[in-house]
């Protein structure tokens, strides 16, 4: 076979076609290749746009914060009202003075008592064997006192006279001084005697309410250890008990309250009685106390009860006045 033989300028021209060849085989699979890493999930990705710089913006001022009115929520950390409870202005547990057995139970839970009202009754005939014995006991010293009398006076006379020696005349009047010191002893006897008798019954030391019955006929009551016989409070006035948040420290005796009890739905104007100034580091909070009217018993201690603390000098809002003007308050500073 012959062989072809190539002109120089055709050999040129083969050998640039030979290198396009070349490169395109080389670029293509880059090409594809960079144009897959762009795509991805659906997105293309575009070469960035040509902005025209322009000068970086002022920043504006920091808005300041706008003005609270005093009596608005913002302006007081309290809650629109404070929690309270209702309790007893006081509350005894009975107990005897005198250990016996009981022989009657006077009252029921419930029951209204007045004061010195007898309320449970203790056996009382050993305590009357002891007032008669102490009694007996006193009559006997006297007559020791009258009969040693006697005998200081006659020795008297004869010592006035040197009848007898001063020896005799004192101990004559050491035993006169003996028996007036007994007689004081039974005369101290007898008054414990009818003390005791006089303890057998127990009475309400004030005007109250029943709330506890702990003990029946038949049961004997000792006094050491104390047995419990009936539970009294009394309850007019009721004490109503706040609990204030320490940010509301300024809160004074007579600072206006408007109290609502929802059990009864009452709603009252008041003045705080009493304020205890240390607070319960548990709660961060202290007790304010403000005594309830209760003439007709309608209160009972444990209701609950929203309280609104009222600025002094303002008046306060009665029931009748619409409730948009019942607004949360601070107690100013005095």
């Amino acid at each position: 076979m012959s062989r072809k033989v190539f002109s120089p300028i055709q050999s040129t021209l083969f050998q640039r076609t030979t290198m396009t060849t070349r490169v395109y085989l080389l670029v293509t699979p880059l090409f594809f290749l960079a144009t897959a890493s762009c795509e991805r999930g659906g997105e293309v990705a575009h070469l960035p746009q040509t902005r025209t710089p322009t000068t970086a913006p002022t920043p504006s001022p920091a808005p300041t914060a706008a003005a609270v009115p005093v009596d608005s929520p913002a302006a007081s950390t309290a809650s629109p009202f404070l929690s309270g409870t209702t309790e007893a202005h006081r509350k005894s547990t009975l107990t005897p003075k005198v250990s016996s057995a009981i022989t009657r139970v006077h009252v029921r839970e419930g029951d209204m008592v007045k004061l010195n009202q007898p309320l449970v009754t203790l056996d009382t005939r050993d305590f009357l064997l002891r007032a008669q014995q102490a009694e007996a006991a006193r009559d006997g010293a006297k007559v020791q006192v009258d009969a040693a009398k006697l005998d200081l006076n006659r020795i008297k006379s004869l010592l006035a006279e040197k009848a007898v020696p001063q020896s005799q005349f004192d101990a004559v009047d050491a035993r006169y001084k003996g028996a007036v010191a007994g007689l004081a002893a039974a005369e101290a006897a007898v008054g414990l005697s009818q003390k005791a008798l006089h303890d057998s019954v127990v009475r309400a030391p004030f005007d109250g309410l029943i709330i506890k019955r702990q003990v029946n006929e038949g049961e004997y009551a000792t006094v050491m250890p104390a047995t419990p016989l009936v539970t009294l409070e009394e309850i007019d006035p009721v004490d109503l008990r706040i609990q204030v948040p320490a940010a509301n420290g300024q809160v004074v005796v007579g600072d206006p309250v408007h109290v609502r009890i929802a059990a009864t739905g009452q709603e009252m104007d008041l003045r705080l009685t009493r304020v205890v100034p240390s607070s319960d580091p548990k709660t961060r909070t202290f007790s304010a106390i403000v005594e309830i009217p209760n003439a007709d018993h309608s209160l009972r201690s444990g209701l609950y009860a929203e309280v609104t603390l009222r600025p002094r000098g303002v008046p306060a809002v009665t029931a009748a006045e619409p409730a948009k003007a019942r607004k949360r308050v601070r107690a100013p500073k005095d």
